[in-house]
């Protein structure tokens, strides 16, 4: 007979699981109950959260209803203030903030763009790092960055186009964070509170529209990450000098033996010295 769900409530948190992970289940609900304060969010309700936690690919993909891609270890449904948690796909509780920053940034405006969406909730959850940095300037040296738009596509791609997604979606919101100076992302939220439109807000914290903002961000890109295209080309140039000069000297090297035996055309060596000649 298949086990049920069990059920564990910490505050506002109602943790549902299966089988022996009680304690797992109340320790993120422990964390998800405490966890309150996000980027640029004052005020936030006191909502309740329905935390979900699975082990299986099956009961995953149930749940979620076979919506999300492969690689996907964990889903937010901000309507009815839930999240469903696969466990061994990752620091579960750096999951968790992720997923609880989407909540909270849907109480502030219902609908934004994905790439803000899902921007907003890594630098929440502080998955920011070096090596996003290194994955963001090689994409630079492949090629051009992709378009605000082409985010919200390669968002749910296949896990290489859609880690390079999460990764540029990032710096628009770390961007969008220095754009507001000591206060953060706080003013860009509160009008977004107010607008419920994403565009509406942006030409009214920033005085730029859309299109604007998206050049002003490239450039940003080019500006704080573009180092690795810049050594790059900088190795590729002392790599081409390097050959040159290689090429110059492997020339020089044949003229020269070139000249020494026209040189010693007509000249013997007696093979034997007399034994006054020997060296000593």
């Amino acid at each position: 007979m298949l086990q049920g769900p069990s059920v564990v409530q910490v505050g506002r948190v109602r943790a549902v699981f299966w089988g022996r992970d009680a304690t797992v289940a109340a320790t993120l609900a422990d964390e998800a109950d405490r966890e309150r304060t996000f980027p640029g969010i004052t005020d936030l309700p006191n909502y309740p959260i329905r935390l979900v936690i699975v082990r299986s690919e099956a009961r995953y993909d149930s749940i979620t209803r076979d919506r999300l891609p492969a690689w996907s270890g964990a889903a937010a449904f901000p309507g009815m203030h839930t999240i469903v948690l696969k466990l061994n796909s990752g620091d579960p509780h750096q999951v968790l903030r992720h997923e609880l920053a989407h909540l909270a940034l849907h109480q502030v405006a219902s609908v934004v763009p994905r790439w803000f969406d899902e921007g907003y909730a890594a630098y929440a959850a502080r998955e920011w790092g070096r090596l996003d940095a290194l994955s963001v300037s090689w994409a630079l040296v492949r090629g051009d960055p992709p378009t605000l738009e082409q985010l919200n596509h390669d968002l749910r791609a296949g896990p290489a186009r859609a880690e390079a997604a999460y990764a540029f979606a990032t710096t628009a919101v770390l961007y969008l964070a220095r754009l507001g100076g000591d206060r953060g992302l706080g003013p860009l939220l509160t009008n977004l509170h107010e607008t419920r439109n994403f565009d509406a807000a942006l030409r009214m914290t920033h005085l730029m529209t859309a299109a604007q903002f998206q050049e002003a961000w490239l450039k940003d890109l080019r500006t704080h990450y573009g180092w690795l295209r810049f050594l790059t080309s900088f190795a590729v140039f002392w790599g081409v000098i390097g050959a040159a000069l290689i090429a110059v000297w492997i020339g020089r090297r044949r003229r020269d033996r070139a000249r020494r035996a026209a040189l010693d055309q007509g000249w013997s060596v007696p093979d034997v010295l007399a034994d006054d000649e020997r060296p000593a």
